[in-house]
């Protein structure tokens, strides 16, 4: 069986995937974008998005042609749209893999536009969905017309071992919360800030390190440059970022905008408790009923304080929450099962197609 992807771009996550994965299995791939802000080195990179309409579209009919099943990130780029408009004709089996979660434009007109061209898509048979978690994520496809049996789970996720802590610590100082991510109004780290400061000002045993880069870095280190227990290290990457996670004991993501949050596989990953908003995709499969950390409402700073009041306070819990994130990665959130359900799916589609 020939299998080709086309991903988005050579973000990290990706790279680690590709070679755990994708390489043992013969599958093929190329990159719509050539560079990523979080790109490797050494990674094989082909920009197909930066070619001209003629040159997409011989690429999409050739692609198509000479492999039995194709998989493409997402719906809705002009590339990814050529290689649906040939299938009508081609009719090869094509997985579309999304890590966004069911959303429903509340502008009339683009939620029109948005239903006739997905039900149009997700109905026919070749098409399958490939979704990023197992509720509201395989929810995108059933709204918009797609039978559960198109449906399989494309599971997000990082090179647990990457993040795994190891048998020697570096001793840690005081209680830390850590947040990793990019600055931007969508993180809401506004209502983070807010909530760290009613509830630990004045405690210098306790420290919320904020780790990442964005828009709104000077506005916020202006805010809070009295507040000596939080503290803004900009952006890290590779053994630089794995270390803040093995420093920190609580991870938070705030986000009022998620689709998934893979920075919420990366603490778990390295055995922290996690506490998230409403608005982060992972909650649904990593910390929802898992005994992982605590889901709190985006907008609510005194749900989010005293559910940091909470790990800080009770250190039997906060092991506990711990142990079961560090669990479920490693036992469960892994590459074993990404490719279990990568075969599932391509077994599925080539049979069907061939029969």
């Amino acid at each position: 069986m020939k299998v080709f992807a086309l991903l988005y771009e050579p973000a990290n996550y990706t790279i680690d995937r590709n070679r755990a994965v994708y390489e043992p299995l013969g599958v093929k791939w190329a990159y719509l974008y050539g560079q990523s802000f979080a790109q490797r080195e050494g990674e094989r990179v082909e920009s197909v998005a930066a070619a001209s309409l003629w040159q997409r579209l011989r690429f999409a009919w050739k692609t198509l042609r000479s492999n039995d099943v194709v998989i493409l990130n997402g719906y809705s780029n002009s590339t990814n749209i050529l290689f649906f408009l040939l299938n009508f004709v081609l009719r090869r089996p094509i997985g579309i893999d999304s890590d966004t979660p069911l959303s429903i434009p509340s502008n009339r007109v683009a939620r029109a536009v948005k239903s006739m061209y997905l039900h149009l898509l997700f109905q026919r048979k070749w098409c399958y969905g490939l979704a990023g978690g197992t509720k509201a994520h395989k929810d995108l496809f059933r709204h918009y017309g797609m039978k559960e049996e198109r449906i399989f789970l494309s599971p997000m996720m990082v090179d647990n071992e990457r993040y795994k802590p190891t048998s020697v610590q570096e001793e840690k100082r005081g209680f830390r919360f850590l947040y990793v991510g990019r600055l931007v109004e969508c993180k809401n780290l506004r209502v983070l800030l807010a909530a760290f400061k009613q509830a630990f000002q004045g405690n210098p045993a306790v420290e919320l390190r904020v780790v990442g880069d964005g828009d709104l870095r000077e506005e916020l280190q202006a805010a809070y440059q009295a507040q000596t227990n939080i503290s803004f290290a900009g952006r890290k990457s590779g053994e630089e970022l794995v270390r803040e996670y093995h420093q920190a004991d609580v991870f938070v993501l705030p986000s009022s905008y998620e689709p998934w949050g893979l920075v919420v596989n990366e603490a778990m990953a390295a055995g922290l408790p996690v506490i998230v908003s409403d608005k982060v995709g992972a909650r649904y499969d990593l910390v929802e009923d898992k005994g992982t950390g605590f889901i709190f409402p985006y907008d609510s700073g005194e749900a989010l304080e005293e559910r940091m009041k909470l790990l800080y306070k009770d250190n039997a819990l906060r092991k506990q929450c711990a142990e079961a994130a560090y669990n479920l990665m490693h036992q469960h959130w892994n590459y074993r099962l990404y490719r279990q359900k990568l075969e599932h799916f391509l077994t599925a589609a080539y049979d069907k197609n061939v029969n």
